[in-house]
């Protein structure tokens, strides 16, 4: 078990990259939470971030939170804060508990089409695919509605690939715990599979579930999708990116780039609201957008890019790229 420390500012939608900038060196891991209206303090309320004018209430309005294992140095985030024009942030420990053992204590075993998830510790329903899964510190068991959009994408995929049109590459961006990439391994044996996250000790832990599942897999540490080892898989037939919003429309363009004519691109990890704009910047990038499936006010996209003419060769045949 181990003891964390919290700290947090309020703010307006507009002003969360200065809140994380605020945070940024001293939180091990940021995450910005956006208040729905019935959270949001009334008239004469004390919750409100002090220093806020009531207008404050009237945007959309996110909590900005870090986690650290240090205490904060108060009169430093306030300093930060001062130079963003922002609150002081405030400050409060964690009760000292086991969140990986917590979070998989409530975790019941999932199937997704063909394919099962649950901890190595549980019995897992009949499927042709199994996959055994230790969450830890790490994003990714199957049971948040972004993964398992993800997973049902996939599933969808190998039903409509017969064998002769089989992806031949695919890639996991932000692999977390590598769900993604072992369900692909596993629907389509001897796929060549690029994993990477931006958190090192993903990495790790991807190696251990690649173990557990009897894998060879090894995950890339990296911000993005240039990084030469992952570009230098390219092109992808399947890439998969379950981030968030402001994440994927920078890595977009990048994304674009690596797919491969007919390919398919999932992207996840966005809210319903956010999901118009980043369609628009899919079309923008040449990518055609298939279909989005919501689920408890979160939103996965799946897109595909248009697959050239093929040339024809001598004998008259064409040769059978994958395609969707």
């Amino acid at each position: 078990m181990t003891s964390l420390w919290r700290a947090w500012l309020t703010v307006p939608e507009n002003r969360t990259a200065a809140a994380e900038r605020v945070l940024d060196g001293w939180a091990d891991a940021v995450s910005v939470f956006e208040l729905v209206s019935g959270d949001r303090p009334g008239p004469g309320s004390e919750g409100r971030g002090k220093g806020w004018a009531d207008e404050l209430w009237l945007a959309r309005v996110c909590v900005v939170e870090g986690i650290a294992a240090a205490p904060p140095d108060a009169a430093e985030l306030a300093r930060r804060a001062a130079g963003e024009g922002l609150p002081a942030p405030e400050a409060a420990p964690l009760a000292g508990r086991d969140w990986a053992a917590e979070s998989q204590a409530g975790l019941p075993a999932r199937r997704i089409g063909r394919i099962a998830v649950g901890d190595p510790g549980k019995a897992l329903p009949p499927a042709p695919v199994r996959l055994f899964i230790a969450a830890a510190t790490a994003f990714g068991t199957g049971a948040h509605p972004t993964t398992e959009a993800c997973l049902a994408a996939l599933d969808r995929l190998r039903s409509r690939t017969g064998p002769g049109m089989r992806p031949r590459a695919m890639l996991d961006l932000g692999t977390g715990t590598g769900i993604l990439a072992f369900a692909a391994a596993r629907l389509w044996p001897g796929i060549r599979v690029a994993a990477s996250d931006i958190d090192p000790a993903a990495a790790t832990l991807f190696a251990r579930n690649a173990r557990t599942n009897g894998l060879r897999l090894r995950a890339v540490q990296a911000d993005g999708p240039a990084h030469p080892k992952l570009r230098g898989g390219a092109p992808y037939d399947v890439i998969l990116a379950n981030l968030l919003y402001r994440p994927l429309m920078r890595l977009a363009p990048e994304i674009a780039r690596l797919a491969a004519p007919g390919g398919l691109v999932v992207l996840s990890g966005i809210l319903e609201r956010q999901e118009l704009p980043l369609r628009l910047a899919l079309r923008r990038l040449g990518l055609r957008f298939r279909r989005s499936r919501r689920r408890d006010g979160w939103s996965t996209v799946e897109a595909a890019r248009p697959r050239r003419r093929r040339p024809q060769h001598r004998n008259g045949c064409r040769p059978q790229p994958f395609r969707l």
